[in-house]
């Protein structure tokens, strides 16, 4: 994979922090934990809506996109998430993707 496609799979918060859950998991989740930790990324209580939206965006976008790369598998039927192969990735992680935050409400 090239350095410009690492940036591309890289350049959205969300893709970085499934890679991160992933690798905090044994490589391992499913659609339905990493949508719950994606819409808590929003707000510390996650109501319905944003985590259907999660849902959406996990299913449409960026496990597919993840999933293209070789980066994970992802089984549409059963929401199983597994990660493959993140060696190329690794220099792109640093220390702070690496340390998940959840954002405070205001």
């Amino acid at each position: 994979m090239d350095s410009q496609t690492v940036l591309s799979l890289l350049a959205d918060t969300d893709r970085q922090h499934i890679i991160v859950e992933l690798l905090e998991n044994g490589g391992r989740s499913n659609v339905g934990v990493l949508s719950q930790q994606l819409a808590a990324r929003q707000r510390n209580d996650a109501d319905e809506l944003e985590l259907e939206r999660a849902k959406l965006e996990l299913h449409h976008n960026h496990l597919p996109r993840l999933a293209d790369h070789g980066v994970i598998e992802y089984d549409q039927r059963t929401g199983d998430v597994v990660l493959r192969e993140v060696i190329e990735l690794e220099p792109y992680l640093n220390n702070i993707t690496r340390k998940r935050t959840v954002p405070l409400d205001p």
